[in-house]
């Protein structure tokens, strides 16, 4: 299941397309839980829980967002790049109650309406925020951390974005973090890797416009390639791929 994008209903809907009773499912999240949508906690949380009621079943991968989020978390308190990039601070609001965030952000969001932001007050609310932001979300902030960048299969690797398709064999070891996560332009056509490749990250639309035709909620499929962001953030159409290891057969659902 790839990128999400705070959009909690789609989730639960694609949800009731698995059968997690099934001890031999393994449902493989490929990252972006985050960012464009309502609710990425709502995301978030609800991926978390599956990840730790069904351990060993769940697979979630982190994406390209979690890593800007971990980053903001990590850099100098008063860098507001992330928070500043938060379109209508969607995704900040998410995580805050609205009487916190409100306050918080006020001043800021009256500033860029008048098309200017003071570099002090940005990074004074912004350090305000990032308090706010972790000192209620520890748990989760400390479970995005873990969450592994690949996940592998006798015949699929599955990743956010790509990996290194030049390294062949030796990928796991000769990727850097940020390819995992943020590789651009996708890679199309035959490789050495030795599986099919599974990503999300970049939204099909574009990738089905090289055949002549746009279709954003329909998965790409090449020779050792398989793209399956549909953009569910502006089609609500969240793919699910199905592969049946036994018969070998795969499916979208």
């Amino acid at each position: 299941m790839p990128d999400i994008h705070g959009c909690l209903p789609e989730l639960r809907q694609a949800l009731t397309k698995v059968d997690l009773t099934d001890a031999a499912t393994r449902l493989v999240f490929l990252g972006d839980y985050i960012d464009r949508g309502p609710d990425s906690l709502g995301v978030l949380t609800l991926v978390k829980e599956l990840d730790q009621a069904q351990p060993g079943q769940i697979i979630a991968l982190r994406g390209n967002h979690e890593q800007w989020f971990l980053d903001w978390i990590d850099a100098d308190d008063t860098d507001p790049t992330w928070l500043l990039a938060d379109a209508g601070f969607t995704t900040t609001r998410s995580f805050l109650p609205p009487e916190v965030i409100g306050d918080l952000v006020a001043e800021l969001t009256d500033a860029i309406g008048r098309g200017g932001i003071d570099a002090g007050l940005a990074g004074e609310v912004n350090a305000a925020v990032k308090k706010e932001v972790t000192s209620r979300h520890r748990d989760l902030i400390a479970w995005l951390r873990r969450r592994p960048l690949y996940y592998e299969t006798d015949t699929h690797v599955c990743v956010h974005a790509g990996v290194d398709e030049e390294a062949g064999p030796h990928w796991k070891t000769m990727t850097p973090d940020e390819v995992f996560t943020d590789k651009y332009p996708p890679s199309l056509g035959a490789h050495t890797v030795g599986k099919t490749i599974v990503a999300g990250h970049v939204g099909v639309g574009p990738l089905h416009a090289a055949e002549g035709r746009m279709r954003c909620w329909d998965p790409f499929v090449d020779d050792g390639h398989i793209y399956l962001d549909g953009s569910v953030e502006s089609t609500g159409q969240l793919n699910v791929m199905r592969h049946d290891g036994v018969a070998g057969t795969t499916d979208f659902i």
